[in-house]
Protein backbone atom coordinates (compact mmCIF):
# COMPACT_ATOMS: atom_id res chain seq x y z
CA UNK A 1 0.00 0.00 0.00
CA UNK A 2 2.63 2.31 0.82
CA UNK A 3 4.54 1.63 -2.39
CA UNK A 4 1.42 2.44 -4.11
CA UNK A 5 0.27 5.61 -2.77
CA UNK A 6 4.27 6.46 -3.40
CA UNK A 7 3.83 5.90 -6.92
CA UNK A 8 0.76 8.05 -7.08
CA UNK A 9 2.42 10.70 -5.41
CA UNK A 10 5.51 10.90 -7.88
CA UNK A 11 3.29 10.29 -11.06
CA UNK A 12 0.87 13.05 -9.25
CA UNK A 13 3.96 15.95 -9.19
CA UNK A 14 4.38 15.67 -12.95
CA UNK A 15 0.69 16.81 -13.89
CA UNK A 16 0.97 20.27 -14.55
CA UNK A 17 -1.47 22.83 -14.25
CA UNK A 18 -1.96 26.58 -13.57
CA UNK A 19 -0.07 26.81 -10.07
CA UNK A 20 3.07 24.47 -11.44
CA UNK A 21 3.23 26.50 -14.73
CA UNK A 22 3.42 29.83 -12.61
CA UNK A 23 6.19 28.03 -10.39
CA UNK A 24 8.44 26.80 -13.46
CA UNK A 25 7.44 29.94 -15.41
CA UNK A 26 9.19 31.89 -12.40
CA UNK A 27 12.19 29.06 -12.13
CA UNK A 28 13.37 29.32 -15.82
CA UNK A 29 12.94 32.95 -15.97
CA UNK A 30 14.49 34.26 -12.65
CA UNK A 31 17.09 30.96 -12.36
CA UNK A 32 16.41 30.93 -8.51
CA UNK A 33 13.59 28.86 -6.71
CA UNK A 34 10.68 30.59 -6.50
CA UNK A 35 10.10 29.85 -2.81
CA UNK A 36 7.09 31.45 -1.89
CA UNK A 37 5.23 30.19 -5.20
CA UNK A 38 6.14 27.06 -3.93
CA UNK A 39 4.76 27.27 -0.35
CA UNK A 40 1.47 28.98 -2.04
CA UNK A 41 1.18 25.96 -3.94
CA UNK A 42 1.71 23.17 -1.72
CA UNK A 43 -0.40 24.42 0.97
CA UNK A 44 -3.09 25.02 -1.52
CA UNK A 45 -2.87 21.16 -2.29
CA UNK A 46 -2.83 20.07 1.92
CA UNK A 47 -5.57 21.82 1.58
CA UNK A 48 -7.51 19.84 -0.46
CA UNK A 49 -6.12 16.99 1.19
CA UNK A 50 -7.54 17.70 4.24
CA UNK A 51 -10.64 18.34 3.02
CA UNK A 52 -10.59 15.13 0.69
CA UNK A 53 -9.95 13.03 3.87
CA UNK A 54 -12.95 15.28 5.83
CA UNK A 55 -15.08 14.43 3.13
CA UNK A 56 -14.64 10.82 3.36
CA UNK A 57 -14.77 10.81 6.99
CA UNK A 58 -18.44 12.27 6.45
CA UNK A 59 -21.86 12.12 4.89
CA UNK A 60 -20.64 15.12 2.82
CA UNK A 61 -18.89 12.83 0.17
CA UNK A 62 -22.06 11.51 -0.88
CA UNK A 63 -24.22 14.85 -1.17
CA UNK A 64 -24.58 15.40 -5.50
CA UNK A 65 -25.45 19.04 -5.21
CA UNK A 66 -21.76 19.50 -3.47
CA UNK A 67 -20.16 17.50 -6.22
CA UNK A 68 -22.24 19.99 -9.00
CA UNK A 69 -21.02 23.08 -7.60
CA UNK A 70 -17.13 22.76 -6.58
CA UNK A 71 -17.28 21.13 -10.55
CA UNK A 72 -19.06 24.00 -12.36
CA UNK A 73 -16.13 26.23 -10.08
CA UNK A 74 -13.04 24.12 -11.41
CA UNK A 75 -15.04 24.38 -14.88
CA UNK A 76 -15.15 28.47 -14.73
CA UNK A 77 -11.37 28.60 -13.28
CA UNK A 78 -9.99 26.13 -16.16
CA UNK A 79 -12.05 28.14 -19.07
CA UNK A 80 -11.21 31.32 -17.52
CA UNK A 81 -7.45 29.93 -17.80
CA UNK A 82 -7.11 28.48 -20.50
CA UNK A 83 -9.34 31.47 -22.26
CA UNK A 84 -6.00 33.88 -20.97
CA UNK A 85 -3.29 31.58 -22.34
CA UNK A 86 -4.67 30.99 -25.57
CA UNK A 87 -5.43 34.76 -25.81
CA UNK A 88 -3.57 36.83 -24.56
CA UNK A 89 -3.77 40.32 -23.48
CA UNK A 90 -1.61 43.19 -25.75
CA UNK A 91 0.43 43.45 -22.96
CA UNK A 92 1.47 39.69 -22.75
CA UNK A 93 1.74 39.90 -26.56
CA UNK A 94 4.17 41.97 -26.63
CA UNK A 95 6.57 40.95 -24.13
CA UNK A 96 5.51 36.79 -23.63
CA UNK A 97 8.82 36.59 -21.29
CA UNK A 98 7.52 39.21 -18.64
CA UNK A 99 6.78 37.09 -15.70
CA UNK A 100 5.42 38.69 -12.44
CA UNK A 101 7.32 37.88 -9.27
CA UNK A 102 7.40 35.15 -7.14
CA UNK A 103 3.66 35.21 -5.29
CA UNK A 104 2.35 32.91 -2.63
CA UNK A 105 -0.95 34.19 -2.90
CA UNK A 106 -0.79 33.39 -6.86
CA UNK A 107 0.15 30.13 -6.28
CA UNK A 108 -1.71 29.76 -3.63
CA UNK A 109 -5.05 30.80 -5.74
CA UNK A 110 -4.35 29.40 -8.79
CA UNK A 111 -4.19 25.82 -6.80
CA UNK A 112 -7.56 26.75 -4.74
CA UNK A 113 -8.86 27.36 -7.93
CA UNK A 114 -8.74 23.40 -8.88
CA UNK A 115 -11.46 22.48 -6.65
CA UNK A 116 -11.97 19.44 -8.34
CA UNK A 117 -9.07 18.63 -6.83
CA UNK A 118 -10.79 17.46 -3.72
CA UNK A 119 -12.81 15.13 -5.29
CA UNK A 120 -9.30 13.63 -7.37
CA UNK A 121 -7.88 13.56 -3.53
CA UNK A 122 -10.63 11.97 -2.27
CA UNK A 123 -11.01 9.20 -4.98
CA UNK A 124 -7.32 8.16 -4.39
CA UNK A 125 -7.68 7.68 -0.98
CA UNK A 126 -11.47 6.34 -0.68
CA UNK A 127 -10.18 2.71 0.12
CA UNK A 128 -8.14 4.04 3.13
CA UNK A 129 -11.32 5.26 5.21
CA UNK A 130 -11.30 1.35 7.03
CA UNK A 131 -8.72 2.98 10.28
CA UNK A 132 -7.03 5.89 10.54
CA UNK A 133 -3.51 4.55 10.54
CA UNK A 134 -3.98 3.17 7.26
CA UNK A 135 -5.10 6.59 5.70
CA UNK A 136 -2.26 8.71 7.55
CA UNK A 137 0.02 6.56 6.63
CA UNK A 138 -1.68 6.56 2.72
CA UNK A 139 -1.49 10.11 2.75
CA UNK A 140 1.30 10.45 4.54
CA UNK A 141 3.22 8.20 1.88
CA UNK A 142 1.73 10.20 -1.38
CA UNK A 143 2.63 13.54 0.02
CA UNK A 144 6.22 12.38 0.50
CA UNK A 145 6.57 11.04 -2.46
CA UNK A 146 4.69 13.90 -4.29
CA UNK A 147 6.81 16.67 -2.56
CA UNK A 148 10.28 14.95 -3.39
CA UNK A 149 9.48 14.53 -6.92
CA UNK A 150 8.05 17.51 -7.43
CA UNK A 151 11.27 19.20 -6.55
CA UNK A 152 13.23 16.79 -8.61
CA UNK A 153 10.90 17.98 -11.74
CA UNK A 154 11.90 21.70 -10.64
CA UNK A 155 15.67 21.01 -10.36
CA UNK A 156 15.59 19.45 -13.78
CA UNK A 157 13.80 22.54 -15.41
CA UNK A 158 16.67 24.60 -13.71
CA UNK A 159 19.56 23.08 -15.14
CA UNK A 160 17.70 22.97 -18.40
CA UNK A 161 15.85 26.29 -18.14
CA UNK A 162 18.02 27.28 -21.30
CA UNK A 163 16.45 25.00 -23.45
CA UNK A 164 13.08 25.27 -22.12
CA UNK A 165 12.33 29.39 -21.95
CA UNK A 166 11.81 28.92 -25.95
CA UNK A 167 9.08 26.13 -25.53
CA UNK A 168 7.96 26.71 -22.19
CA UNK A 169 4.62 29.21 -23.89
CA UNK A 170 4.33 25.91 -26.53
CA UNK A 171 4.07 23.85 -23.86
CA UNK A 172 1.73 26.46 -21.70
CA UNK A 173 -0.70 26.02 -25.14
CA UNK A 174 -0.88 22.29 -25.15
CA UNK A 175 -1.47 21.90 -21.46
CA UNK A 176 -4.65 25.40 -21.84
CA UNK A 177 -5.80 22.88 -24.65
CA UNK A 178 -5.72 20.18 -22.51
CA UNK A 179 -7.66 22.20 -19.18
CA UNK A 180 -9.70 23.26 -21.89
CA UNK A 181 -10.62 19.73 -22.83
CA UNK A 182 -11.37 18.44 -19.47
CA UNK A 183 -13.71 21.31 -18.48
CA UNK A 184 -15.48 20.56 -21.47
CA UNK A 185 -15.28 16.64 -19.77
CA UNK A 186 -16.53 18.09 -16.63
CA UNK A 187 -19.04 20.09 -17.39
CA UNK A 188 -20.59 17.06 -19.69
CA UNK A 189 -21.11 15.18 -16.26
CA UNK A 190 -22.88 18.20 -14.37
CA UNK A 191 -25.02 19.05 -17.40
Amino acid sequence: MILWFSGLGFISAFALGPATFNIIRNLIARKAWPWRSIAGFLLGDLIYIAAAVLLLRTSLWQIVWLKALLTSLTVLCLLLYSLKVLFPGKEQQEQPSTVGAPSFRRSFFLTLGNFHLVFIYAGLFVNLTENNLTMFAGVLAYLSAFIVSFFALLWVLRVFHGSLQQILRKIEVVAACGFLTFSIYLSMGIL
